[in-house]
């Protein structure tokens, strides 16, 4: 019956391991698209308001860029930390709750 667990516990942590190598690939991918996209939207956003503003366009473009991946990258940021906050404690309130009753 040991055997039988330990044989079980190694094929559980392969698997793990091998779906947390694939998400860390799809963060990766993920990271690099959006960056993509911002790069070409900022170049859009700088065709389309260097010229009548007067600015250069390849200065326009980096800033269009940077702002085009920073703000969304610290809004999605910020989000996730106040779930994470909310998680917790909700389960410090669980925690409490379930000793009081003990």
């Amino acid at each position: 019956m040991k055997r039988s667990d330990e044989e079980t516990a190694r094929l559980t942590r392969e698997v793990t391991s091998r779906a947390i190598r694939r998400l860390d690939v799809l963060e990766w991918v993920i990271f690099a698209g959006a960056a993509a996209l911002a790069v070409l939207g900022g170049a859009l956003l700088a065709l389309l308001v260097a010229a009548p503003l007067g600015f250069g366009f390849r200065s326009t473009w980096l800033m269009a860029s940077l702002v085009l991946f920073i703000v969304p990258g610290a809004i999605a940021v910020t989000s996730l930390r106040r779930d994470e906050r909310r998680r917790a404690q909700r389960l410090e309130q669980l925690r409490e709750e379930r000793d009081r009753e003990t």
